[in-house]
C-alpha cells in the first residue's frame, strides 16, 4: 500500500481494489473485501465501511435508497445516512427496516452494518430480531432479485412508523443541563455589568471563553429550548465581544462578531436578541464611519418590539446619531423627540440588562453628541448637562471611565459652538494631566474633533485656542489630525 494514500481514501481503496485483483479475488466479492478492510485496518464504522467499499456519495446512496423502497420521491436523504453512520456516539439510531434497505443498497446483509458498539445500543426488540435472522455470511453474492411480496395495510403502517417512538424519545437526550445554561447566563450578565470598570480586553478574552463554551455544546444535541437558550447565549455573547471590538478600534473583528450574533438570533429567532445584535452593529457602524448604515441598523433594531422602553432608547439614539454624522438634521430631531417622549427620568442604572441597556449619562450624552453635529449647540449643552449630573450620581462601579472624558470634550465642543472660549478651557483642561491612552478609540476620535475646531478658522486668530490645542496635542499625541 503507498504511503501517500490517507487510509480509508479514495486513492486508498483503488490501491486495495487493485491488490485484491491481482489475488485473484472475483469482482463480485471485492467490495466486501474492501469493507472488511476498512473496519478492521482503518477502524472505520461498519455502515460507512460499507457505503465507501460500494464507492456511493451519501446523496447518491440516498437516492438508491429511494429507489429500492419502490418510491424515488421518498424522504430518505444523504443527512439522514450521515446521520444513521454517526450513531451510536452521536447521530439518529438507524431501525432494522432502514438497515435492511441499506443492505441491498450496498449489496450485503443487514447484520452486516451493525458493529458491537451497535449491538450494545439497541433496543431489545432489535437484538432479538438481530439473533433470530439467519442471515448469510458477510460478503456473500445477493441473490436474484424476486418479485416483492404483496404489502398489507399492517406492513406499510410498520413501514411509516418505523422508529418513530425512537425518534421521538432522542428530543429528550441532553449533553446540558440547567445549572450549566445558568452559569453561562450568570456570567454574561456579571461581565456585561463589570465592562464599565475592567479593561476591555480583560472582558473580551472572558466573553470568547463563553462563546467557545457554547459553540462547543451546541455540536451536540440538547432538548429544544435548551438549543435555543444556547443560540441565544451565543448571540448575546457574540454581541457584547462585537462592541468590546469596536471599543478597541477592531472594526474588522467587530463585523465579523456581529454577523455572527446576527445568524444566532435567526437561529433562535429571539426579538429582544435581535435587538442586542442591531444596537451593537449600530454602534459598531457609526465609529467605524458608516453613520448612515447605522441609523437604518437602529431603526431596523425598533421593528423587533421586545423589552419596552428600555431596549427603544438606545436604539432610537443610536439612530439620532447615524443621522446626525450626515447632519440631517429632521432625523435627528424627529428621533430625539420620539426618544424624549420615552426616556425616564428615575430610570438611571440600566435596568437588569447593564450592557445593552445604557445607563442614564450615557443616554443623555448620545443626545447631546447627535445635536451638536446638527448645529443645535445650546440643546446639546443641557443634555451634556443632565449627563454629567447623572455620572455623578452613579456608584464608582457602575460608571463607565469613557465617560468623563467624553462628556467633557463635547461640553467643550458645545462651549465652543456658542463661543464661549473659556467656558471649553475649563472643560478640557483636566484631561491634559489624564492619560487616554487605556481609553476607547471614540475617545481619541473625539479628542481629534475637539483638537480640529480649536485649530479651525473661527478660533484660528486666537492664543487661548492654539495654547489649548497644543496642550491636548502634547498631552494627547493620539488626537493629531
Amino acid at each position: 500500500m503507498s504511503r501517500q494514500a490517507k487510509p480509508g481514501s479514495k486513492p486508498y481503496r483503488a490501491q486495495l481494489r487493485d491488490r485484491l485483483t491481482a489475488l485473484g479475488f472475483p469482482e463480485e466479492a471485492i467490495p466486501a473485501q474492501v469493507a472488511k478492510n476498512l473496519i478492521v485496518e482503518c477502524r472505520i464504522p461498519p455502515r460507512t465501511a460499507w457505503r465507501l467499499a460500494s464507492e456511493l456519495s451519501l446523496d447518491v446512496a440516498a437516492h438508491q435508497y429511494n429507489a429500492v423502497t419502490g418510491d424515488p420521491r421518498a424522504g430518505m436523504r444523504g443527512t439522514r445516512i450521515w446521520e444513521y453512520e454517526q450513531w451510536p456516539e452521536r447521530g439518529v439510531r438507524p431501525t432494522v427496516a432502514a438497515l435492511r434497505v441499506l443492505a441491498k443498497v450496498y449489496g450485503t446483509g443487514w447484520k452486516c452494518l451493525l458493529g458491537l458498539r451497535d449491538l450494545e445500543q439497541l433496543p431489545a426488540k432489535d437484538l432479538a430480531e438481530y439473533h433470530a435472522d439467519p442471515e448469510p455470511a458477510a460478503g456473500a453474492a445477493p441473490e436474484p432479485e424476486s418479485p416483492p411480496p404483496a404489502r398489507t395495510q399492517a406492513r406499510v403502517d410498520e413501514e411509516i412508523g418505523a422508529g418513530a417512538l425512537g425518534d421521538a424519545i432522542l428530543l429528550t437526550k441532553t449533553n446540558v443541563d440547567e445549572a450549566q445554561l445558568d452559569d453561562l447566563w450568570s456570567d454574561l450578565d456579571f461581565l456585561g455589568g463589570a465592562y464599565t470598570r475592567m479593561a476591555p480586553d480583560s472582558i473580551l478574552g472572558q466573553l470568547a471563553v463563553i462563546a467557545g463554551r457554547t459553540a462547543s455544546l451546541l455540536k451536540g444535541r440538547q432538548r429544544p429550548k435548551q438549543t435555543q437558550d444556547l443560540l441565544l447565549v451565543g448571540a448575546k455573547s457574540s454581541a457584547m465581544m462585537a462592541w468590546i471590538a469596536g471599543d478597541l478600534g477592531r472594526y474588522r473583528l467587530s463585523r465579523e462578531l456581529n454577523s455572527a450574533a446576527w445568524l444566532y438570533t435567526q437561529y433562535a429567532d429571539d426579538f429582544l436578541a435581535r435587538r442586542w445584535v442591531r444596537t451593537s452593529q449600530a454602534r459598531v457602524a457609526f465609529w467605524a464611519g458608516n453613520g448612515i448604515e447605522s441609523a437604518k441598523l437602529a431603526a431596523d433594531g425598533l421593528n423587533y418590539h421586545a423589552g419596552g422602553r428600555l431596549t427603544d432608547a438606545p436604539l432610537i439614539l443610536a439612530e439620532a446619531r447615524g443621522w446626525s454624522s450626515v447632519q440631517a438634521e429632521r432625523p435627528v430631531l424627529d428621533a430625539i423627540a420620539r426618544w424624549t417622549a420615552i426616556e425616564d427620568p428615575d430610570v438611571g442604572a440600566g435596568g437588569e440588562d447593564r450592557f445593552f441597556n445604557i445607563t442614564k449619562d450615557r443616554r443623555h450624552y448620545m443626545a447631546g453628541n447627535a445635536l451638536l453635529s446638527v448645529g443645535q449647540a445650546s440643546a446639546a449643552l443641557r443634555e451634556f448637562t443632565t449627563a454629567r449630573e447623572a455620572f455623578e450620581k452613579l456608584t464608582t462601579e457602575n460608571r463607565w471611565e469613557a465617560m468623563d472624558p467624553m462628556i467633557r470634550i463635547d461640553t467643550g465642543r458645545a462651549h465652543l459652538r456658542l463661543g464661549d472660549l473659556d467656558g471649553a478651557a475649563a472643560q478640557v483642561g483636566p484631561l491634559l494631566d489624564v492619560g487616554v491612552g487605556k481609553q476607547p478609540d471614540m475617545v481619541r476620535a473625539m479628542l481629534k474633533l475637539m483638537v480640529t475646531e480649536l485649530a479651525g478658522p473661527r478660533w484660528r486668530s486666537a492664543t487661548t485656542a492654539r495654547n489649548l490645542a497644543e496642550a491636548l496635542l502634547d498631552a494627547h499625541p493620539s488626537a493629531r489630525p
